[in-house]
């Protein structure tokens, strides 16, 4: 066994894990040949050697691999739990101010920031769940619980070559209880004092949908009168992003609003059904989160149309970016589209686009949420787990759909809002401050304690 007296500390080796992980530059931008996850599966390899455990890769496609640890347990008929990370980040884009994949530790605002590409979304929770993995591993005792960790490939662009291919294919390599995965940890303050950590529970469903439009080809000089299928799809367009749609609260938004550091008023409004669009605005920054999981959202993404210059558009089309609520079924969506495009309905063809993936939710009444609920106390005294869910999409659905609870768990400084969050996922600039990554680490270590131990 190793002697852990003689390790570095668990933050400090999850800050340089991390800085690789982001080195290793691991971008998919959707096809099979991107991502070149086999490097960071190797840097996990090389941490864990030496730990005792085992540890097993698996390729469905060439260079996107993802890495499988297991850790047994004493007690068979103990919990297990699966601690999922990935390693494939989107494209940086341009205008850093640090190197993307330089992993550069820089100090800014009056702390340390590790600094690229991935260290929100999400490879500071990765490299967390492998230290974890191996500080277990390399202890003196065995916990009566099964421990497994997944460095999955392809989350980026759908988890298909990653944990979708898993579950499907190799499903005894994640043969698990519960796991715990990305997007949560956001401290919600109320006049200074943290009231509520986010635990994100379940997440929207995608029910993408593409419209088509039929017109009447002619000569472009005359178009005075014609039947444009461009010009019909722009009106249907304007229809769609005019449609407020209909608020949707369930059982979990009362508790978010609870922790908001808003007024009573707004507050109470944002819990009506029928004044919450009217008080959104006073959320500033957050107005948009808390559209979106309190609606069914449609956004109209791509718009083809026309073959040539100087012909009047015959055919067109518009594809939108639908996200449900759970319980919204596809003809549901369906009915939504008709209502907002009113008399255009009869001119338009509906048909769905891509994967069409329900809304998921995992249970609060279970031992792993209520281990989350004691690691946000024991980060922040007197504030508790709130429950949210996630507007996209992440590796966790494919666990919930086969009814293995699955939240999406961190911890944030005191410095971090949900508005922070969402302006540095898939930005300029993402970084994770130092603090914020030892809150998660050890809030990790404290939960899989609880669970397995």
């Amino acid at each position: 066994m190793t002697d852990l007296t003689t390790e570095p500390d668990l933050t400090t080796q999850t800050v340089e894990l991390l800085r690789e992980l982001i080195r290793n530059a691991c971008v998919t931008d959707g096809s099979a040949d991107s991502g070149g996850e086999e490097r960071s599966a190797a840097t996990l390899q090389r941490f864990f050697a030496g730990s005792g455990l085992s540890v097993e890769p698996v390729e469905p496609h060439p260079g996107r691999v993802s890495l499988v640890a297991e850790l047994p347990g004493t007690d068979p008929a103990a919990p297990s739990l699966l601690l999922l990370g990935h390693t494939d980040v989107v494209p940086a884009g341009r205008g850093w101010a640090h190197d993307p994949f330089g992993g550069e530790l820089v100090e800014r605002e009056g702390g340390a920031w590790v600094w690229g590409r991935g260290a929100l979304d999400m490879l500071h929770l990765t490299a967390a769940y492998a230290v974890v993995m191996r500080r277990f591993a390399t202890a003196n005792e065995r916990m009566p619980g099964r421990l497994v960790f997944a460095a999955v490939a392809d989350e980026e662009s759908g988890g298909h070559l990653g944990a979708e291919w898993i579950v499907a294919n190799r499903p005894e390599l994640v043969d698990v209880d519960g796991v715990l995965s990305e997007t949560g940890g956001i401290p919600l303050a109320v006049r200074g004092v943290v009231r509520g950590v986010t635990v994100t529970v379940g997440e929207k469903g995608m029910a993408g949908r593409r419209l088509r439009f039929a017109g009447h080809p002619r000569h472009a000089s005359t178009p005075f009168g014609a039947d444009n299928a461009i010009v019909t799809a722009a009106a249907a367009v304007t229809r769609i992003a005019q449609h407020a749609g209909h608020a949707q609260l369930d059982d979990l938004w009362p508790q978010y609003v609870a922790a908001l550091d808003v007024p009573d008023e707004v507050r109470a409004a944002l819990t009506d059904p029928a004044l919450i669009d009217a008080a959104l605005p006073q959320l500033g920054p957050i107005a948009g989160l808390a559209h979106a999981v309190t609606h069914t959202t449609f956004s109209p993404d791509l718009v083809r149309g026309g073959d040539k210059l100087n012909v009047v558009a015959q055919n067109a089309h518009v594809d939108l970016d639908i996200r449900t609520l759970p319980g919204v079924s596809g003809v549901d969506v369906d009915a939504q589209l008709r209502a907002a495009l009113g008399p255009l309905a009869e001119r338009t063809v509906i048909e769905p686009l891509g994967g069409q993936n329900p809304a998921s939710r995992s249970p609060l009444d279970t031992p792993l949420y209520a281990a989350l609920d004691e690691a946000v106390a024991a980060a922040y005294p007197g504030a508790r787990a709130v429950p949210v869910i996630a507007p996209g999409a992440a590796d966790s659905r494919y666990f919930r759909t086969r009814g293995i609870p699955a939240y999406g768990f961190g911890m944030f400084s005191p410095r971090w809002r949900h508005a922070d969050f969402r302006h540095l996922v898939h930005s300029v600039d993402e970084r994770i401050d130092v603090e914020s990554v030892g809150l998660a680490v050890h809030a990790i270590e404290r939960v899989v304690r609880r669970v397995l131990g």
